[in-house]
């Protein structure tokens, strides 16, 4: 008797054992990477951007409904206050629209540890000169012809002993337009929005 030829198998999918080494591979190249990503800098630009969209909202709103709107920083609670000024007053009235935006959580509005967009010291979380206070709170003015009441900006982060996760909006008084910019560690930089 002739001696069995053994024929290879047409193999169809994987062994357990290359399943198994595919698996031990991936887990590896996370446990590279993980650590390295950082999930407080998104969540830090997520609050800056939610500043920074809710002010285009109130200068796009201030134009289209031709009526001044005041955004207030309620640095206590960490959000926006958003009121539709109707009889143009710059003033809280009782009939006035209002609506509170809280920001990121875990993001608060801060003095910088570093020298503000300018330049120069700050003292506050906030900057401008003609900064308005409306109702116990630091507020900037859209008006209808889109302009804003002062150039101003607001510092906000997460974790204020991290100087890279600082970031700031700011806003120009003729144009009401806005800006983010986050603090790469020795300068201010604008962010691509």
């Amino acid at each position: 008797m002739k001696a069995r030829e053994m024929k290879p198998r047409n193999r169809i999918g994987f062994t357990i054992v290359e399943l198994m080494m595919v698996v031990a591979i991936i887990a590896i190249m996370v446990g590279i990477a993980f650590p390295r990503l950082d999930l407080t800098r998104f969540r830090t630009d997520a609050a800056a951007r939610l500043v920074r969209t809710l002010l285009m909202a109130a200068n796009r709103n201030a134009i289209t409904r031709q009526s001044n709107v005041i955004v207030s920083f309620d640095s206590v609670y960490s959000r926006l206050r958003i009121v539709q000024d109707y009889n143009n007053n710059d003033t809280l009235n009782t009939q006035d629209w209002t609506q509170f935006r809280k920001i990121e959580d875990g993001a608060v509005f801060r003095t910088p540890t570093m020298n503000g967009l300018s330049g120069t010291s700050v003292t506050i979380p906030w900057d401008g000169a003609g900064v308005r206070t409306v109702s116990s709170m630091p507020s900037v003015v859209f008006r209808r012809d889109g302009s804003a009441s002062t150039d101003f900006t607001i510092y906000l982060t997460i974790r204020a002993n991290v100087p890279t996760d600082w970031r700031a909006v700011s806003v120009v008084a003729n144009t009401g337009k806005t800006d983010m910019f986050r603090y790469s560690g020795t300068a201010w930089v604008r962010m691509n929005q």
